[in-house]
């Protein structure tokens, strides 16, 4: 057996030797003809038995002749071979080491063996004593023949080994008899095997075009199925990249931006001021496109809930409004809002991301004119809608427009274009919310986006107020943070931050570090900030819960990552820890820090 890596086929699979698809064909139909020629085997068995046994006894009435009695027991001895037959094939092994061919050949015999013992009969009963005894002679045997000949229409070597032996003696016989009736009936009986040959013949024509039409179909989709496979196993590297990817890059992105952070405020009102806010600039923008990634793993990994509520929609236009509208006078544009006093159920926040993407992407592609925000009342429920006068997009970019990474007319990947995964997001978050999303185009005349709502139950639009956000008090007293990171840029660059806004910093590389830093700190320690994965295979939310029992108390604890895949996304979320991803804007962390405290 040999193994291929190769580029259209299917790499890593292994070389099937010559011929081996031509020997998987043939045990496909020799399959097929087992079923078949064992299909209602012991109503086979009972018909036969009954014609036979009508034989006899109608032959025995008629001659009275003591050889009668052997050719009975020959019948009886070949019924019971095909009996034995049935009951070992029934009750053979699911996995059947012996395979089609041997009992094909099994069935082979027995089928002669049944045969001979009907065309023995012409030859050990003759002379007949009467004319009456040939016709129960023969008839029988006709009707056995054809039969046989229909089931035996499987395989070819079968309609030989039933036919001849069976009638191949009674025409002999037939032909020898001097009279003229017997001779033309021997004739006829030659004609009916000669076209029960030819039926059985074409019946198994037409049998073997729908086997193999058969085994076709069944290749075709083990084909399918492997190449399903194949980009399983594709997409499933394509992810183990990507989060690779991304958390090898965050790391530096994140010491980067700590580093720019605390320089920014070294050189504060110095003519190197300038040169540090563009820095500064150009990080957010790299953080921009990184949270776009982490937005899809995060809800790939299903870990974001939508917390339905129902609120007036004029509350989250008027916050759009505050958003959006620089953007639109900077292009030219006019941005207009009607509410309409809608009620709405949604969740506000999701939402409020799904509205922005998509007024900000109608900015993006247009060029004069405006865009029109409004909330309509349809007959299911209400349709939030964003009309654009933009550059519009024809019937077949439609469906592209919800992928990853597609842009209209930006084949040069212009940044200020955006990523192209505004929309990606705008589908899944409208899906997880259980709304549905519609767009309609026209090239050279705009663009609409409807998100389509359910109705609003009465009983819901009576509590209509949103929560307020609470503002977290400033820190005044000198607090202690526990930074645990195995990287030493980072450490170093987060620890000056956090200094120069006021804390003091234990730092630790690994677990161990940790919890000897609790110890040998003997004080007050007010949170950690831990990375998920540390050096070693250690663990940042394990890493908490060792420095939490070498503590003695349940402290607050801040996750940092830049692992963005599903499983790990979840896995943080899921750990009840507040989380955060790298590269950590300044602001975020400062935020969650007086939050936690």
């Amino acid at each position: 057996m040999a193994y291929r890596i190769s580029g259209p086929g299917s790499p890593g699979a292994p070389l099937a030797p010559a011929g081996a698809d031509t020997d998987v064909r043939l045990d496909g139909a020799r399959s097929a003809e087992l079923q078949r020629v064992f299909k209602r085997p012991w109503l086979t068995l009972t018909v036969h038995a009954l014609v036979a046994a009508s034989c006899c006894l109608a032959y025995a009435w008629l001659s009275a002749d003591a050889r009668v009695l052997g050719w009975t027991l020959v019948l009886l001895a070949s019924l019971l071979a095909q009996g034995l037959l049935i009951v070992s094939y029934q009750r053979r092994s699911p996995v059947d080491a012996q395979g089609p061919r041997v009992w094909l050949r099994r069935f082979q015999l027995v089928v002669l063996t049944c045969a001979t013992a009907w065309g023995l009969g012409p030859p050990w009963l003759q002379p007949a004593p009467a004319e009456a005894a040939i016709w129960v002679l023969v008839l029988p045997m006709l009707l056995v023949a054809g039969a046989g000949a229909n089931l035996m229409a499987a395989q070819r070597r079968a309609i030989w080994l039933w036919l001849l032996p069976l009638l191949g003696p009674l025409v002999v016989y037939l032909l020898s008899l001097p009279s003229t009736a017997s001779r033309g009936l021997g004739g006829v009986v030659l004609i009916f095997m000669v076209l029960c040959w030819v039926f059985a013949n074409a019946q198994r024509r037409v049998l073997t075009q729908a086997l193999q039409a058969g085994l076709d179909k069944d290749r075709l989709v083990a084909a399918l199925r492997h190449q399903v496979a194949l980009v399983e196993q594709a997409n499933r590297e394509k992810s183990r990249f990507l989060a690779s990817a991304s958390h090898d890059l965050r790391q530096p992105m994140h010491a980067l931006g700590l580093f720019a952070a605390t320089l920014q405020r070294r050189l504060a009102d110095t003519p190197l001021q300038p040169t540090v806010t563009h820095m500064l600039r150009a990080i957010d923008a790299l953080d921009q496109s990184f949270n776009a990634m982490l937005d899809i793993s995060k809800l790939d990994a299903g870990v974001i809930e939508p917390n339905l509520q129902s609120f007036p929609i004029r509350d989250l236009f008027r916050v759009l409004h505050m958003h959006c509208t620089g953007r639109a006078e900077e292009r030219g544009l006019s941005l207009r809002f009607k509410a309409g006093g809608k009620i709405v159920t949604s969740d506000p926040h999701l939402l409020e991301r799904v509205l922005s993407n998509l007024i900000h992407n109608a900015i993006r592609y247009t060029r004069q004119g405006g865009v029109v925000v409004v909330a309509r009342t349809r007959r299911e429920g209400c349709s939030i809608e964003v009309w654009d006068t933009g550059v519009g997009l024809r019937s077949d970019e439609l469906p592209k427009v919800f992928e990853e990474f597609y842009q209209v007319d930006n084949p040069g990947r212009d940044r200020s274009s955006g990523l192209g995964m505004g929309l990606a997001i705008v589908k899944r978050l409208v899906l997880l919310m259980g709304h549905t999303l519609e767009v309609a185009s026209r090239p050279g005349r705009g663009t609409v986006f409807r998100i389509l709502l359910k109705a609003t139950e009465l009983a819901e639009m009576r509590n209509v107020v949103l929560g307020a956000e609470t503002i977290p008090s400033e820190v005044v007293d000198e607090r202690t943070v526990l930074l645990i990171d195995d990287e030493e840029s980072i450490l170093v660059g987060m620890s000056e931050l956090l200094r120069g806004w006021g804390y003091r910093v234990l730092t630790a590389a690994t677990i161990d570090e940790a919890c000897a830093a609790v110890h040998r700190h003997g004080d007050v320690i007010d949170i950690v900030v831990s990375d998920l994965r540390l050096a070693h295979q250690e663990d940042g939310i394990d890493a908490i819960e060792r420095v939490r029992a070498a503590y003695g108390a349940p402290l607050p604890a801040l996750l940092i990552t830049g692992d963005t895949s599903a499983e790990q996304v979840k896995r943080a979320h899921e750990s009840g820890h507040q989380v955060l991803f790298k590269p950590v804007r300044t602001r975020e962390l400062f935020a969650a820090l007086r939050s936690s405290l």
